[in-house]
């Protein structure tokens, strides 16, 4: 999509100043736009822009602040599909930690920006003259309704209670126009109902011969999607279930991408992607590498010299995926660095100090050569595994002079019969995960097993570093961590309908839409889901089927607090990894963020709960 930043725009975006009550007199409103209709396209086209772009904030520009960013950022590191294995001077930290407060940089900017791309959308739609028939201001205007409905649902996710907790909570607030002089809380419901007219009326205005340029800008097709969250959102399981079979026809595979590569690596121009941010190599020029997304999950050369590389797949979620290893979204969108065939287990060992869990690492013996010294380390001429598979499925091994086996786990814990999950042999039955790949070890001569900076397979603490690559391949890209962002997608629509289906308890229809995307994902046979073998799968509830696949086709793109809490389960981060080892209760009031001191300080509106 083309970059666009007009002497018009710029005025515009300054009205939606963190004062909410406050409007510049010299602002371009949807008057002055109204004179000038083509004035809308670049307008629009701005707010697009505005997604991707460092905004100032608080007097200053910051590689942390861009809208996708945060978006991908607030939403994930609430949940349970990170591993986090220092702290970090990134303000993600505190949201990770459930330590922010209504002063916190990320969730400020995140409001910020979205009001101001909230009061562009509003100029536009008023401004915007509709026509009988299809054309590029019925087109204009449905995006813009688009964009407020998107703009003020993200914002009810991050700031609001789930919809299905009462509609009565406070939401967030409401702008259905550029007239700024009240500002109030509205409820949940209030939000809801506005942004499901946005999204109706969006759909009536856009029409597929109108659609502008390639995925970068949104379509009917888009909204229908997002309406089918919404109506997933708020219980409406039926109205889910037609919107999404409004979009996705007969067959609903034909939408998808053959490759699961295929669908991030070429997300601006395929055809299952329906909206993405599109982030051009332009843009990166313009930002730094290190202000990507990818970049604090991939490292390609696994050192900060590219990518920062600090968030890495956590170990439930690995779990998951390897439950059939052969799955796409495992094989193709997560690696770990420098990692070896070889089997490798680790655990975590609590740090009473900081209330986390470390891992401790069982690595594998060596056959070296050369002087064996730390600044001059031998020679890796063969891994031999001192773990060892005893053909039983437990595995036995020696720590420390101690003796191990990791078992299948068949206490109340375990996952489900077909794949339990693994406890050591201890009386404390400790949670431990067996891999078949390791990282690669530099070792000295005495069997000393180091993990240089250079290598940076393990990082401090005993974590390997299982990268995530959906953002570091965008083909044709000159940079390794760029990446367009998927926003709406059709597999998000035939999963909201297979949720929606699950809840009104037709499993067979639940499992016929899961199986779709798991055939994508290059599943087959056994390893598809069917009514006479889920049960044997830990799923005793049809909609637990659901949200797993939703994890594996969604991990790190920020969905997975949003499908706990709203289905009323609790966040487990009992993992090993920096954050703290917890049970968040689904109902816990830190996991909505803060209304921003900047906000609240000058409308008086009211905070959240803590």
């Amino acid at each position: 999509m083309k970059k666009i930043f007009s002497f018009i725009l710029l005025p515009l975006l300054a009205a939606g100043c963190i004062n909410l009550d406050y409007i510049p007199s010299d602002t371009l409103n949807s008057e002055a736009l109204a004179q000038n209709s083509a004035a809308a396209v670049y307008t629009t086209d701005g707010i697009y822009s505005m997604m991707k772009d460092m905004q100032e904030f608080r007097g200053g520009i910051s590689l942390n602040n861009t809208f996708a960013r945060q978006y991908y950022l607030l939403n994930e590191v609430r949940a349970d599909n990170i591993c986090f294995s220092w702290t970090s001077t990134d303000p993600f930290w505190t949201s990770a930690q459930y330590m922010d407060d209504a002063n916190s940089a990320d969730a400020s900017y995140f409001w910020m920006a979205c009001y101001k791309m909230i009061y562009a959308a509003n100029s536009n739609i008023a401004a915007l003259q509709e026509t009988d028939t299809p054309s590029e201001n019925n087109q204009l205007k449905g995006e813009n309704h688009f964009l407020r409905a998107f703009f003020h649902l993200v914002l009810c996710n991050l700031y609001a209670k789930p919809y299905s907790f009462g509609r009565e909570n406070p939401g967030v607030v409401l702008r259905m126009s550029t007239d700024y002089s009240v500002t109030e809380r509205a409820t949940v419901g209030e939000c809801y109902d506005a942004i499901e007219a946005d999204l109706l009326e969006a759909i009536r205005l856009m029409d597929p011969s109108t659609k502008r340029g390639d995925n970068g800008y949104v379509s009917k097709e888009a909204a229908q999607t997002l309406l089918s969250r919404v109506y997933l959102y708020e219980g409406e399981w039926q109205k889910c279930i037609d919107v999404a079979t409004e979009v996705l026809g007969a067959d609903p595979a034909s939408h998808l991408e053959a490759e699961v590569t295929d669908l991030y690596s070429k997300a601006s121009n395929n055809k299952e992607v329906q909206w993405c941010i599109d982030v051009t190599d332009a843009d990166v020029v313009n930002w730094s590498v290190k202000g990507l997304i990818a970049s604090m999950y991939d490292s390609p050369n696994g050192t900060q010299g590219i990518g920062w590389g600090e968030l890495y797949v956590a170990d439930p979620l690995l779990d998951l995926m390897e439950r059939f290893p052969s799955d796409k979204r495992y094989t193709d969108l997560v690696r770990l660095h420098l990692g070896v065939d070889g089997l490798f287990i680790t655990w975590g060992e609590p740090d009473e100090v900081n209330g986390c869990l470390t891992n401790v690492n069982v690595y594998p013996e060596a056959i070296l050569s050369g002087s064996g010294t730390k600044t001059d380390p031998c020679e890796l001429k063969e891994l031999v595994s001192s773990i060892t598979d005893n053909g039983d499925g437990t595995y036995s091994f020696t720590k420390d002079g101690k003796a191990y086996k990791a078992i299948p786990d068949n206490t109340s814990t375990k996952v489900c019969n077909e794949f339990p999950g693994y406890i050591l042999n201890d009386n404390a039955h400790t949670r431990c995960y067996v891999r078949h790949k390791m990282p690669t070890p530099q070792v000295l001569k005495s069997g000393t097993t180091i993990f240089e900076q250079n290598l940076y397979s393990v990082r401090p603490g005993g974590y390997p570093t299982w990268f995530c690559n959906k953002f570091s391949i965008r083909e044709g890209s000159a940079y390794d961590l760029n990446a367009s962002y998927i926003m709406v997608r059709y597999s998000e629509a035939i999963l909201n309908r297979a949720e929606a289906y699950a809840h009104l308890g037709k499993t067979a229809e639940a499992i016929a839409d899961v199986n779709i995307i798991r055939t994508r994902a290059g599943l087959s046979g056994n390893a598809l889901m069917t009514e006479a073998n889920i049960a044997g799968r830990g799923y005793s509830d049809p909609v637990d089927m659901v949200l797993d696949e939703r994890r594996l086709e969604f991990f790190y793109e920020g969905f997975r607090t949003m499908d706990l809490i709203r289905n009323k389960k609790d966040i487990d981060r009992r993992f090993p990894s920096r954050t703290k080892t917890e049970v968040i209760p689904y109902n816990s009031p830190k996991i909505q963020y803060q209304i921003p001191l900047d906000e609240t300080s000058v409308s008086g509106i009211p905070t959240n709960e803590r």
